[in-house]
């Protein structure tokens, strides 16, 4: 149940030096001057259609790439392209199921391009309603800890993706982390200014998940999210934003998501009783 009011995080402390310069529309040059790592795309076609009345708001699409590949791509040249791509690789970094997400170059943009999951299934709720046929199925409640972490307050039905079908039983991937706080332009105060039942999955999905959940969050991923070091998770935003030069706060999201990783349980088990 919803509490009244809404509690609120407690605040970090934040940094002098937090504005950031606003992200250009286009880099044209700068785009000649990414790592190599970017995936080059060949052909970008038509936008992702979901479910009747269901808008995406940031208006992915499908592209194909040069290896053959069939990437979802969205954000051009954006903190959005940032926020995906950071969010994926954190998200797998914590043992979650998310699809390998990459910069992707078509001419002069830069995009966040996320492989497709193998035999997509984008209807899951009747595997939700038997959760026996989902064989990562403690990851239904590890990726609020992961939500709770980055701050991303869009966790919903639509974002969850069956993949890997066999017998019936599917395994459950974690897409769409762009709306995630602590990966956007100022961090510090971004991360702040989300209610913690705000944190818990939205809509249906959320509802479907009070049901049979644990007294509290499963405590392993808790502790290996507390493991990380300052190290580990500047050298992989790092990574992203040599290939995306706009990018200019990622050693504040490091820092963030530090402290956060470090008080994750209490945040986490506010998050619980909020929701």
């Amino acid at each position: 149940m919803n509490p009244s009011p809404n509690p609120t995080e407690k605040p970090f402390a934040t940094p002098t030096s937090s504005n950031n310069p606003p992200i250009p529309c286009r880099i044209n040059a700068l785009a000649a001057t990414v790592a190599n790592s970017l995936i080059q795309l060949a052909t970008i076609d038509a936008r992702v259609q979901g479910e009747p009345g269901k808008v995406f708001s940031t208006g992915p699409q499908v592209a194909m790439g040069v290896d053959g590949k069939t990437y979802f791509i969205k954000g051009a040249n954006s903190a959005t392209a940032f926020a995906e791509v950071a969010g994926c690789r954190l998200a797998s970094m914590a043992g979650l199921m998310a699809p390998p997400a990459h910069i992707g170059q078509f001419g002069d943009e830069l995009y966040a391009a996320v492989e497709s999951v193998p035999g997509a299934q984008r209807t899951i709720e009747p595997w939700l309603n038997n959760r026996q046929r989902i064989r990562n199925r403690s990851h239904l409640y590890d990726v609020v800890a992961v939500d709770t972490w980055l701050v991303n307050d869009d966790r919903n039905m639509g974002n969850l993706v069956g993949g890997n079908p066999s017998t019936g039983n599917i395994d459950v991937f974690m897409i769409d982390f762009e709306k995630s706080r602590t990966l956007h332009p100022n961090p510090f105060m971004g991360s702040v200014e989300v209610a913690f039942n705000r944190l818990w999955p939205t809509a249906d999905l959320g509802r479907l998940l009070r049901h049979g959940r644990p007294d509290r969050c499963p405590a392993e991923i808790v502790a290996k999210i507390r493991g990380f070091s300052y190290q580990q998770l500047d050298e992989l935003l790092q990574e992203i934003a040599n290939d995306i030069p706009l990018v200019t706060w990622n050693t504040a999201s490091a820092e963030v998501l530090h402290r956060r990783a470090q008080e994750l349980d209490r945040l986490v088990s506010a998050v619980w009783q909020a929701s």
